[in-house]
């Protein structure tokens, strides 16, 4: 699972540029909720990193699939109470 290489550029001048715009418009809803001295663009980092970690391991059979509701909930509950 980490080594596997899209081919996408992230966080790097050459990132698509719809990669940035998503980037961005998650940042500003989450910006908010990042907590004093916690830069939103780290924050919206390991909100997306957890998110995307979740999906991963569920698409692959790794995770319980019963609990996928809760494990999203639990992860946007947690950060978003930040």
């Amino acid at each position: 699972m980490f080594q596997l290489d899209g081919g996408l550029a992230y966080a790097q001048e050459d990132t698509p540029e719809p990669l940035k715009d998503a980037f961005t418009a998650l940042m500003e809803t989450l910006g908010d909720v990042a907590g004093d001295g916690v830069a939103p663009e780290l924050f919206t980092e390991v909100f997306w990193a957890s998110l995307h970690g979740v999906a991963t391991l569920t698409r692959s059979g790794r995770l319980l699939p019963e609990d996928a509701e809760q494990r999203v909930d639990l992860i946007v509950d947690r950060l978003a109470a930040l």
